[in-house]
């Protein structure tokens, strides 16, 4: 699939779409250690998303549309 397919997808399938690639990175993260940096910026996410719970409410809604779709 090239760039022109995909942005001729809905919104909804692109989104399942990056949803999928993001499942697939992690799961190839999770062979490989995370460095200090990563870990790190991880941390700020961590603290940014408890902050701002909204941010965490949205990324719900997003999965929840997927589940219903499968």
């Amino acid at each position: 699939m090239n760039f022109s397919e995909i942005v001729q997808l809905s919104v909804q399938q692109r989104i399942v779409l990056v949803d999928a690639i993001w499942e697939s990175i992690t799961a190839d993260r999770r062979k490989t250690p995370l460095s200090e940096e990563e870990i790190d910026e991880a941390q700020k996410r961590i603290i940014a998303a408890q902050k701002k719970p909204s941010y965490l409410s949205q990324w719900e809604k997003m999965k929840n549309i997927r589940e219903k779709k499968k």
